[in-house]
């Protein structure tokens, strides 16, 4: 999702990695071109487990700004990211593909290869050095060089379980739902808010709260199992601007977890 990932602002957060665009691979070093080719092949190292694979992984975009990449059990991958302040000018609300993209991940190389509708594919191969990433834009061929590579990290606490994207049923009962994305820097973002920013934290019982900039505040509920999967239900609390939380809340939702 060139958009989505071109939009992202600077989020002071994770990893220093270097970004490259469009230039073979006459600018790695000889041990990370090495690395690459040893990839490609899939010869030099043992393959990873698949299942060590699956989680969410830090990655950064073209512009060396981080980004989440989910790898579920079934094969599927999202992306989530946002942008941390509205352009210069009139304020617009984010869209959907400003926020996440959809994809499937397989094995491929000493790692995972994880493609995009839009064309994007995401790379992680597993060499000597750790985990690195290899991203290729739309319309270019994976035997030519990555238009940026970085240092990927995998995210191993529990409650990075929660980063990821939910659709969530607004106070307004005549408006359709919207769509929420919290990120590993512990920043949400939405398409509903003029701006579009908030950040997110966990309570005192497990649910997650969002201070949306535009003074709303939602809460997002565990289910009886824990942490929302993937296109599971839960109870969503939302609080006008100016409503303490330790009020009722305005307005009892619901969402699902996409």
């Amino acid at each position: 999702m060139e958009l989505g990932r071109k939009a992202a602002a600077a989020n002071p957060c994770y990893i220093n990695t270097t970004s490259r665009t469009s230039m073979g691979l006459s600018w790695l070093k000889p041990s990370a071109a090495l690395l690459l080719g040893a990839a490609l092949m899939g010869a030099g190292f043992p393959e990873p487990d698949p299942k060590r694979m699956v989680g969410t992984w830090v990655l950064t975009d073209n512009e060396n700004v981080p980004f989440n990449l989910i790898l579920r059990p079934d094969g599927s991958s999202l992306t989530v990211t946002g942008k941390r302040h509205p352009d210069v000018g009139t304020s617009q609300r984010m869209t959907r593909n400003q926020l996440l993209e959809n994809g499937n991940w397989q094995t491929w190389g000493n790692g995972i290869r994880s493609t995009y509708s839009d064309g994007w594919t995401d790379t992680i191969q597993i060499g000597p050095a750790g985990a690195v990433q290899w991203s290729w834009k739309p319309g270019s061929s994976l035997n030519d060089g990555p238009s940026n590579h970085g240092k990927a990290v995998q995210l191993k606490s529990p409650v990075m379980n929660w980063v990821g994207a939910y659709k969530l049923e607004p106070m307004q009962q005549e408006k359709p739902p919207y769509l929420a994305v919290l990120t590993s820097s512990g920043m949400a973002f939405n398409n509903i808010d003029q701006v579009a920013d908030g950040s997110w934290s966990l309570t005192g019982n497990g649910s997650v709260l969002i201070k949306w900039t535009s003074g709303w505040r939602s809460l997002i509920k565990p289910t009886a199992n824990g942490i929302p999967g993937p296109e599971e239900s839960f109870a969503v609390k939302h609080w006008r601007p100016g409503v303490p939380t330790s009020k009722p809340a305005n307005a009892n939702r619901s969402g699902v977890r996409l």
